[in-house]
């Protein structure tokens, strides 16, 4: 973990989580299309109600499913859990989520899901009304929670950690959610006191919300290796509440393959800090939020004439972003309680942090 974390302006102690239920007997993987998949599969019991919900779990999966996946849901309206999941494989596949769902009206709830060293955490996909609760995934070879042109996902009591190296920008990400809505991300009735939500220690960034609006971070902690913590991107990225939550990242690390120097994470990326607010993003709120540092451009520092760089570790330089490809932050953007101990910005937020 490297010390200096940043802020990018533009313009203007883990809680345990809960404990997996012990596998009911192994299985290969799962595809469900449609209502009636639910009865086909006869993988469920439940009825596919509210009040008799279709139940899958608990399971330890041992292969995946043709698709590449642990479990499957698709083109579906019924209410469904998915609960008690562990994998006994290993996905090398960047791609492969252990749990996907497309097309899935819910309400629907994945809670108690492990894996290790598999492809992407959970995929939710043109989905809503979907709960996710007690999720530990780790060392994952792509993301630990990717979601798409998607509304109303919660989630809590959950850690993402991809870990993999020379990943494509978002294959390394704690949560990368796009084109996506009114998302929870901790800070409900589910979650503790302390941390609901870690994304810590992965390659690429913490938490990287992309056109995506009304969202609510509360109690997550954002600590990325290499590139950064939490990052707000985009003109319909809005209305989104960081609060009671942490961030640092400082840069690549610089790792040894095959005899040559190579930095990890997203090393060519600008966007490299604890928080970076870019591309338009406006109307949003952090609050009591720990952030290592602040500065008003986006790069590891700042180098003269304004344009951002980062510190290459394996060849001991400055390496610059010109013209730097980002624009800035939009208005309505506001900070309170922010503690952050160095600031490179001239007209910072007033920091909390007591001297």
């Amino acid at each position: 973990m490297r010390v200096l974390c940043r802020v990018a302006l533009f313009g203007a102690t883990m809680t345990a989580f809960a404990v997996m239920a012990s596998p009911g007997y192994a299985a290969s993987g799962i595809t469900i299309s449609g209502n009636a998949g639910f009865t086909a599969c006869g993988c469920a019991s439940g009825a596919g109600t509210t009040s008799n919900p279709y139940v899958i779990g608990p399971l330890a999966i041992t292969s995946p499913n043709s698709s590449g996946s642990a479990i499957t849901i698709q083109n579906t309206t019924a209410d469904f859990t998915i609960t008690g999941i562990s994998t006994n494989y290993n996905d090398s596949n960047s791609a492969d989520p252990v749990i996907h769902l497309v097309n899935v009206a819910g309400p629907a709830t994945v809670s108690n899901v492990s894996a290790n060293a598999d492809g992407i955490g959970v995929e939710i996909d043109s989905s809503s009304n979907i709960t996710l609760d007690s999720i530990s995934v780790n060392k994952m070879v792509g993301a630990g929670l990717v979601i798409r042109n998607s509304s109303h996902i919660s989630t809590s009591n959950s850690k993402y950690k991809a870990t993999a190296d020379g990943e494509a920008p978002h294959n390394e990400d704690g949560l990368y959610a796009v084109n996506s809505s009114f998302l929870q991300i901790g800070g409900g009735t589910k979650c503790p006191q302390g941390v609901c939500n870690t994304f810590d220690y992965d390659s690429g960034w913490g938490v990287y919300l992309q056109n995506t609006h009304d969202v609510t971070i509360n109690q997550a902690s954002a600590n990325a290796d290499d590139t950064g913590g939490f990052v707000l991107d985009g003109s319909n990225t809005y209305n989104v509440t960081l609060t009671n939550s942490t961030a640092e990242a400082g840069g690549p690390i610089c790792i040894t393959v095959n005899g040559t120097k190579t930095p990890t994470g997203y090393a060519n990326s600008d966007l490299v800090g604890g928080l970076m607010l870019v591309n338009g993003t406006h109307n949003d709120t952090i609050s009591n939020d720990t952030i290592e540092g602040v500065a008003s451009t986006s790069g590891y520092s700042i180098g003269d004439g304004g344009n951002p760089f980062y510190f290459n570790v394996c060849t001991s330089t400055d390496t610059y972003f010109n013209p730097p490809p980002d624009t800035p932050m939009g208005p309505g953007i506001t900070f309170s309680k922010v503690c952050y101990t160095t600031t490179d910005d001239p007209n910072p937020p007033a920091s909390s942090c007591k001297s």
